[in-house]
């Protein structure tokens, strides 16, 4: 069988002296690979029907569709609480396509295996739609008992000759314990954003995706390095792929897992997202995070001002809790020192990451009150 030239997306290891306050930044730089044999191939001539308004009506209840220059139409969801960030609720899984995003939101079907997610101060975080499948979109960190993930940026594709340089906040990553990374509670896990400046200093980058046989494999990650860090097997699951989209979330049964993965056609969308109204808060108590209220249930002004006014008391909890477990985590360290670091490099990491506590919330209370004078017009 002749091979197939095969693009791996490498990036670059992104250097302790570009992380800082402002950012750091992603290269993208291919290579090529032989092809291997895989377990599922891409859909049969005559599936790819779709385009991208596909996903118009089927996001609608759950979030705003709006458009913003050279992405057009892009989505963010509802009731998803300030300081949220993509690839939280819900867990990582091992499937033939490497570590594989298991989402608990009801509309995380689409967002979390398509396209690409970013952040825009005025909105918080938008996804524009993509018509590959991917077992998720996100690069990676990885080291000293350590796993990090953020969502890949938009304009990364898979063409030979990528060089793509993206702006991404040390507050956007998610870190977590390496051996807290395949729980099914994996949020309870995630370290407090603040910390993210420590942790992708004591990691490296090892984002790896590859394409075999037209499907997106994640090669970030060496599962058998982790199993002999956390001293047991990690569990393998297999995706079985759904005609249609689903009504609700991914279906795990047994190691199988229930997935929407079908290519979308590369033509231009065929109409416009719908426009909804305004539906009430999604996460009522019993509620579990991701099912969406009743489309088109209308809300008046003073339900929005009284929403907004729980949301801002919600938000100063919020920064009051992580400031004091902040210190709470500074004053442990002090009196134990981390082994791999200089009490002088400690107090240096805890400065560093007091500023970017600082820099979150301040972002944080900025989106607030945009969405606030944006709900308001």
């Amino acid at each position: 069988m002749k091979p197939k030239a095969v693009v791996v997306l490498a990036f670059v290891l992104i250097t302790a002296g570009v992380l800082g306050f402002s950012g750091c930044t992603v290269s993208v730089q291919p290579t090529y690979e032989t092809d291997r044999p895989g377990r599922y191939h891409q859909p049969p001539p005559g599936r790819a029907q779709a385009d991208i308004s596909f996903f118009y009506d089927q996001l609608a209840p759950y979030g705003e569709w709006f458009q913003l220059p050279s992405h057009g139409w892009v989505w963010t969801p509802n009731d998803v609480h300030y300081g949220w960030r993509p690839y939280t609720h819900g867990r990582w899984v091992y499937t033939d396509f490497g570590l594989t995003w298991v989402s608990d939101w009801e509309w995380g079907w689409a967002p979390f295996h398509y396209g690409r997610w970013l952040f825009e101060p005025y909105y918080g975080w938008v996804w524009i739609p993509g018509r590959e499948w991917a077992p998720a979109w996100v690069a990676w960190h990885y080291g000293s008992g350590w796993v990090g993930w953020v969502p890949l940026p938009p304009g990364v594709s898979l063409q030979i000759g990528v060089n793509i340089s993206a702006y991404v906040k040390p507050h956007w990553w998610c870190f977590t314990e390496e051996r807290f990374l395949f729980e099914p509670n994996l949020r309870t896990s995630i370290v407090l954003p603040a910390r993210n400046v420590t942790f992708l200093n004591i990691t490296r980058n090892v984002t790896n995706y590859t394409i075999i046989q037209n499907r997106v494999v994640n090669r970030s990650l060496n599962i058998e390095q982790i199993e002999r860090a956390i001293r047991r097997p990690v569990p393998r699951y297999n995706i079985v792929d759904r005609e249609t989209a689903p009504t609700g979330r991914d279906r795990m049964r047994g190691n199988e897992i229930q997935m929407f993965r079908q290519q979308l056609a590369e033509t231009p969308p065929t109409k416009t997202p719908p426009r909804m109204e305004p539906s009430q808060p999604a996460e009522r108590p019993g509620q579990r995070p991701g099912v969406g209220a009743r489309p088109g249930e209308r809300v008046s002004r003073t339900e929005i001002l009284q929403r907004q006014e729980n949301d801002r008391r919600q938000l100063n909890t919020q920064h009051h809790e992580e400031r004091t477990k902040l210190e709470e985590i500074h004053r442990g360290e002090v009196q134990r020192p981390p082994a791999w670091m200089s009490i002088r490099e400690m107090r240096r990491q805890h400065e560093e990451e007091r500023r970017a506590l600082d820099e979150q919330q301040d972002q944080e209370r900025k989106s607030i009150q945009q969405r606030y004078e944006r709900q308001q017009r």
